[in-house]
């Protein structure tokens, strides 16, 4: 199987990235969050459902999450989700890179990890996206589900910011991905 499974190259994106654009303040209002070992600090990050941390406890296998306020004010997002099988998610959060930043190569391990699958859905930007010896440019509109548990990057290769919701399911035989293996 491969490391990377594209389930829908021309997802009609529009109404998410019109939620983004109107709201786009949210992206600083993130600070007033409480998150991973305190508050979020990064307006890089966007979080619809993130890790329920508590003191002493290492976010890589937290398994309870919560939805922040930002999960109700972002119903387009939320109605898609739901749309491709996708509502019962664990952590959820739009992700931006500037133009020409990385995500540097990373394993996503921890107990959380090993019964998640990851997904992306770009939504502006174009980037490069490396999952151990596969490579992919995507762009806006293409969702898409790769393996996490090995060495994965991405680059934003454009000249705008390259935003993308990334959100993990719990393993399970109807999941995207899987569908999209049998369909073929």
């Amino acid at each position: 199987m491969s490391n990377i499974v594209i389930i829908h190259d021309r997802v009609r994106i529009q109404p998410i990235v019109k939620e983004i654009e109107s709201r786009f303040k949210d992206w600083h209002r993130i600070s007033s969050i409480q998150g991973v070992g305190g508050k979020v600090e990064t307006t890089n990050f966007l979080p619809l459902a993130m890790a329920v941390v508590k003191p002493g406890c290492d976010i890589k296998s937290v398994e309870e999450s919560m939805h922040t306020p930002f999960y109700q004010v972002y119903v387009e997002t939320v109605k898609w989700l739901r749309s491709v099988n996708c509502g019962h998610h664990s952590r959820a959060a739009f992700i931006r890179l500037t133009p020409g930043s990385s995500n540097s190569t990373h394993i996503d391990e921890g107990n959380y990890y090993k019964s998640r699958d990851r997904y992306h859905l770009a939504l502006m930007g174009k980037y490069r996206y490396v999952v151990g010896e596969e490579e992919m440019i995507v762009h806006p509109g293409t969702f898409f589900w790769f393996n996490n548990k090995i060495p994965h990057a991405s680059y934003n290769i454009g000249d705008v910011d390259r935003i993308a919701l990334v959100f993990d399911v719990p393993h399970g035989p109807n999941n995207p991905h899987h569908r999209k293996v049998h369909e073929h």
